[in-house]
Parts: structure tokens; C-alpha cells; sequence
């Protein structure tokens, strides 16, 4: 990688794409899936082809003057097929077409990109691109799930998916700044990042970088305004000031794009971009909101836990729920400890039984439900662990009863025990001779 744009990365970043490398050991799964689709062609050039206009320097020599000039200041060599779409949107693309013969890298622009930008917005708009590009973004889209019926978003178990997630948002600071790098403008970048995600433009806005940034110390002391703002978008003030520091660092300064004031090292620029991460992240502050996450995450390792086999779909089904309804970190919820659960569940109760009405009550008893019926049955132990819950709760037995009756009627019940033992007696039968010996046929190696 060259050294003018892999120093820059934001730290964080660079650590998640680590870890779901060494912990989930993807590299396999890539590099599988890519030769799969060198082998079929993916055909992205022509879809563009079909949908767009591909321009060549004849069409518009503005276009790939403005790439050579981001392809010299990211250091990077090649040459590129750019196309043009239609759409009014401000966006832009860079990837890989991985293809029998080789690979081509394709740039994408709309119309919208073309005509609102100028040069060195444009600029900046491409060096964004090119840093998913660069830095293997776009490759880790790879783990995207392409099944619709699946209820997960990627390929990797619970806790990979829910660490790939977070990692997305750390992503867009490392390319924000090689848009800065690319286009060497502070305020091109912020102006590009305005429109591509507003759709504004000076005729509505003045960019008042201050009063942007202002917004997130606003919010900063507020956590009932971080749980509604950065519930599910990471704002653009956030990004805004992260680029800001950036460009406050010694490596904006070397690069030539660093806004006047004292220059600080990249790593204390990193710090402080850690908290501003910190400010994206989705998680309950308010009481009664946490409490309800909390008697999910502690009364659910009780069922799990009742019948002393914790299945891996119980587990998953849970990290699930606490992923999409509550947090960006399940793993951070979820305890472990036996004395510990039952320490905090009563507590945990005590404020839903204070704060909260039936509604909450029965939430949590549906979903306590759903994780006992998620290895297809219903054991009397964690029939009486809901109940528990329930009794903990104030809530009425009966109801509770009728809550698990609808989880069992909406398709909890669907292990069949007949398959089951199938299952198990063949799994005991070929565990008790090597492997190929007694089929009929030698095996490949004699």
C-alpha cells in the first residue's frame, strides 16, 4: 500500500477490519467468493453499459482530468472505464470488476455529482470513493447477505455481524479523508459531504464549518438527544468534525491541506475521533428503555440456561434481538454469570414495574418466548423460567400463558423428534470407524 494515503487511516477502521480478520478468519470466505465470481463474471460493466454513458476524455475531458489529479495526489496508478448515471443525487463510486481476464476498475458518477459539484468537490466526492477502494471496503461488502429470507444482514455469526456494523460507520472517517487528501480543501470536502448527503447547496446554506461542528458539543450533553439523533445515522456533523481534526493534524500539514491554528500528532487526532465514535453509538439511556433491554438480555440467559443446553439459534436469536431493537454492542449487554443475572434481573424489573405499563410487560415476556421456542420446543424449565420473569414483573400468569401459546402457534414448535434421533444414531454410527473403511471402496489414498 503507498504511504501517502495508509498512514492516514483512521485507526479504528483499520482495527475492526483487523479483528474480523483474525477472529472470524474471513479471508477464506473472500477469496472463495471472488474467485466464484471471477469464474461467472459479475457483469457491474455491463450494467453500466446498459444504464449509463460511458465517457471517455472526448465526452469529457472534465472527468478524467479530475481523476488523473486524484489518482496523483492518492498516489495510484492505472487507468479506469468512468460512466455516468442517471440520477440526480450527488454520489459517486469506485470498484473493482473482478472478471476471467483480469480485473477493471469502474468509476461511477451521476449526473446529479457532475453538474452540482464543482472541481474540487468532485474531487473530493472520487477520493472518498477510491478510499473504500483502497483501503478493501468494497471487499468486505463480499459479507453482505444476498438472501432475502435470511433475517441476518451478513454472512457472519452474531457478534461478527454486529462488530461489521459498526465498523461500516468508522469506515467513512478513513475516506473522508482521502477525499481531503484528494481534493486538498478543507471546505470543498465539507461543501461535497453537504450535498451528497443533504442535497444542498449554496443557494440554501452557508457553510459555517463552526456551527456545524457546534451541533455535536450540543448534543454531546444531551444523551436523550445522542439516543434520537444517532439512533440510526451516524450525523454529519459528526463526520464534519472528524475531518475538521484531521485536518488540524501534522499529516494534513505535510499533505498541504491542513486549516490554520496548531497542528496536533495523528494519534491524538485519533483520541479524539474515538469520542466522537462514541457518540454514534445506539444504546438505551433512558431508564425504562434500558431496564426493557436489560430483563431481555438477563431473563433471556435464564431460559437459554434453564433446560443446561445453551443452543447456538437461542444465542443468535438473542444477539439478534438486542442488536435490532436496542444496541450496537449485544455483547456488552449480555451476562454470563449466573449470580450476576440473578442479582440485576429483580432490579432490572423494579424500574419496568415503575416506569413502564403491560405494554413493556408483555414485550418482554414475547420475546423471553421466542428464545425459548428457538430449538423448535418448549421445555418446563424454561416454561417456568418465563414465568419467573413474569411473576417479577407483576404480570398477570395467565397473560403470560397466552403470550407463549402465540409464540408456539406463530411456528416456535418445529423440531421434529423422529429426525432427530435419524440424526444422532448416524452421527454415532460413522464416529465409530475411520473414514473410509467398510464402503465398498478403497480409500483415494492407498
Amino acid at each position: 500500500m503507498s504511504h501517502v494515503w495508509e498512514q492516514y487511516r483512521y485507526r479504528g477502521d483499520a482495527a475492526d477490519v483487523q479483528t474480523l480478520f483474525d477472529t472470524y478468519r474471513i479471508q477464506d470466505y473472500l477469496e472463495v467468493y471472488e474467485e466464484n465470481a471471477r469464474r461467472h463474471d459479475q457483469g457491474v460493466r455491463e450494467q453500466l453499459m446498459t444504464h449509463g454513458i460511458r465517457l471517455n476524455e472526448k465526452l469529457s475531458p472534465r472527468i478524467y482530468r479530475l481523476y488523473h489529479e486524484v489518482c496523483d495526489a492518492l498516489e495510484i496508478a492505472g487507468d479506469a472505464e468512468v460512466f455516468c448515471l442517471p440520477d440526480t443525487d450527488v454520489n459517486a463510486f469506485a470498484i473493482l470488476d473482478v472478471r476471467k481476464e483480469g480485473t477493471l476498475t469502474l468509476i461511477g458518477v451521476t449526473s446529479g455529482a457532475l453538474e452540482q459539484l464543482d472541481d474540487a468537490e468532485l474531487k473530493s466526492i472520487l477520493g472518498h470513493e477510491f478510499g473504500h477502494f483502497l483501503y478493501g471496503h468494497n471487499r468486505m461488502n463480499a459479507l453482505l447477505t444476498s438472501d432475502e429470507d435470511n433475517p441476518a444482514m451478513t454472512v457472519l455469526p452474531p457478534f461478527g455481524e454486529s462488530l461489521f456494523l459498526r465498523w461500516r460507520k468508522k469506515a467513512e472517517i478513513s475516506c473522508d479523508r482521502a477525499g481531503l487528501l484528494a481534493c486538498g480543501d478543507f471546505h470543498a470536502s465539507a461543501r461535497a459531504l453537504l450535498k451528497a448527503t443533504f442535497g444542498l447547496s449554496e443557494k440554501n446554506l452557508n457553510l459555517d464549518v463552526d456551527s456545524l461542528v457546534a451541533q455535536v458539543d450540543e448534543i454531546r450533553t444531551s444523551p436523550e438527544l445522542i439516543e434520537s439523533t444517532f439512533a440510526s445515522h451516524p450525523l454529519l456533523p459528526i463526520r464534519l468534525k472528524a475531518l475538521e481534526l484531521f485536518a488540524r493534524s501534522d499529516l494534513a500539514d505535510a499533505c498541504g491541506c491542513r486549516l490554520e491554528g496548531p497542528s496536533h500528532p495523528l494519534p491524538v487526532v485519533d483520541d479524539q475521533v474515538d469520542e466522537l465514535i462514541t457518540l454514534t453509538r445506539r444504546h438505551p439511556v433512558k431508564p425504562l428503555s434500558k431496564a426493557v433491554m436489560d430483563v431481555i438480555a438477563l431473563g433471556g440467559a435464564q431460559v437459554m440456561g434453564a433446560d443446561a443446553h445453551v443452543g447456538e439459534e437461542e444465542v443468535r436469536l438473542l444477539v439478534q434481538t438486542l442488536h435490532g431493537l436496542f444496541t450496537d454492542e449485544p455483547e456488552s449487554v449480555i451476562v454470563t454469570d449466573r449470580d450476576e443475572i440473578e442479582k440485576r434481573l429483580p432490579e432490572a424489573c423494579a424500574v419496568i414495574r415503575k416506569e413502564g405499563g403491560e405494554q413493556e410487560k408483555g414485550f418482554v415476556i414475547s420475546r423471553l418466548a421466542a428464545l425459548a421456542f428457538a430449538d423448535g420446543a418448549l421445555m418446563e424449565s424454561e416454561n417456568t423460567a418465563i414465568l419467573k420473569v413474569a411473576e417479577l414483573l407483576e404480570f398477570p400468569p395467565d397473560a403470560a400463558y397466552r403470550i407463549i401459546v402465540g409464540a408456539a402457534q406463530a411456528g416456535g414448535m418445529r423440531v421434529d423428534a423422529t429426525l432427530n434421533r435419524i440424526v444422532t444414531d448416524l452421527q454415532r454410527s460413522f464416529r465409530k470407524r475411520p473414514p473410509g473403511e467398510g464402503r465398498g471402496v478403497p480409500p483415494l489414498w492407498r
